[in-house]
C-alpha cells in the first residue's frame, strides 16, 4: 500500500512537474507571442512610417520632376533668349564695324572732296583771273573797233554823201535820199522811206516812183539784206532816169507779207557795204 501512495505521490509530483514546466512554457510561449507581436507591431509601425516617408519621397519627387521640367523650360527660354542676345549682340557688332568702315571711307572721301574743292577753288581763281585779263583785253579790243568802226561808217557816209549824194534821215521809218543820180541834174534827189511793222519791211513811200520797188521789197523781207536793197533801188532810179519812166510818186501802205528776221538796225555799216 504504501508503495502505491509512493507511486501515487510520485505520479502526482510528475503531474505537478509537469503543469509546471507546461506552465512555464506557455508562458514562455505567450512571451513569445507578446513579443512576436510588439515586434509585429512595431515592424508594421516601422513599415507605415517607411510607407509614408516614401510616399512623401514619392511626391517630392514628383514636385521636383514637375519643378525640373520647369526649371528645364525655363533653362531653354534662357538659352533661347541668351541666343538670341548674341545674334543682337552680333548684328550690333557688324553694324558697328560697318559703321565704322562707313564713318571711315566718308571721312577719307569728305576730305578727298575738300582737296578737290580746294583745287577747283584754285582753278576756279586762277580761271577767273584768266577771264578777268581776257575781259579786260576784249573791253580794250571792243572800244578800239567801236571807235575804228564810228571812224570807218563816218568816213564811209561822207564819201557815200560826197560821191553818190547818199544821205540817211531819222523820222517816221528811215528816209533814204540820194542825188548825183541825173548827170543833167544832179542836186536833184531821189529818196524813199521804209519801216519795219512787225517782222516786215514795208515800203511807205517813193519820190519819183519805179517800176518793180514791190518785187525788191519782197526780196528784202526774204533775205533780210538792206544793203543789197539800196544799192538796187539807186540802181532802179538811175535806170528809171535814163530811160525817162519815172512817175512823180508813190505811197505803199503795206508792199509785201513775206516775214524776214527781226530787223536789227537800218544803219549802214561801212564793211557790210564792201
Amino acid at each position: 500500500m504504501s508503495t502505491a501512495v509512493h507511486a501515487a505521490a510520485m505520479a502526482e509530483d510528475a503531474a505537478a512537474d509537469l503543469r509546471r514546466r507546461m506552465k512555464d512554457k506557455r508562458a514562455a510561449i505567450e512571451r513569445r507571442i507578446t513579443d512576436s507581436r510588439d515586434r509585429a507591431a512595431a515592424a508594421s509601425s516601422a513599415f507605415s512610417a517607411a510607407l509614408l516617408e516614401a510616399r512623401s519621397i514619392a511626391n517630392q519627387t514628383v514636385s521636383n520632376r514637375a519643378k525640373l521640367s520647369e526649371q528645364k523650360q525655363h533653362l531653354r527660354k534662357l538659352e533661347s533668349d541668351l541666343a538670341q542676345a548674341l545674334s543682337v549682340q552680333a548684328s550690333r557688332r557688324s553694324k558697328h564695324k560697318f559703321m565704322t568702315e562707313s564713318i571711315s571711307n566718308t571721312t577719307a572721301t569728305n576730305e578727298h572732296l575738300r582737296h578737290l574743292a580746294m583745287d577747283r577753288r584754285s582753278t576756279r581763281d586762277e580761271c577767273m583771273n584768266a577771264i578777268s585779263n581776257q575781259l579786260k583785253d576784249i573791253e580794250s579790243l571792243e572800244a578800239e573797233s567801236d571807235a575804228h568802226g564810228d571812224k570807218s561808217l563816218e568816213t564811209a557816209l561822207m564819201w557815200y554823201d560826197k560821191f553818190l549824194g547818199f544821205q540817211v534821215v531819222g523820222g517816221e521809218g528811215v528816209k533814204f535820199v540820194f542825188n548825183k543820180i541825173d548827170v543833167q541834174n544832179p542836186d536833184k534827189k531821189y529818196s524813199f522811206c521804209i519801216k519795219l511793222a512787225g517782222e516786215r519791211y514795208i515800203l511807205v513811200w517813193c519820190v519819183p516812183s519805179v517800176d518793180d520797188a514791190e518785187e525788191l521789197v519782197k526780196d528784202l523781207n526774204c533775205s533780210n539784206d538792206l544793203y543789197k536793197f539800196v544799192r538796187a533801188m539807186r540802181e532802179m532810179f538811175q535806170a528809171a532816169t535814163i530811160s525817162g519812166n519815172l512817175l512823180p510818186s508813190s505811197f505803199c501802205p503795206d508792199v509785201s507779207s513775206i516775214t524776214s528776221s527781226s530787223f536789227s538796225a537800218l544803219s549802214l555799216d561801212s564793211r557790210s557795204e564792201k
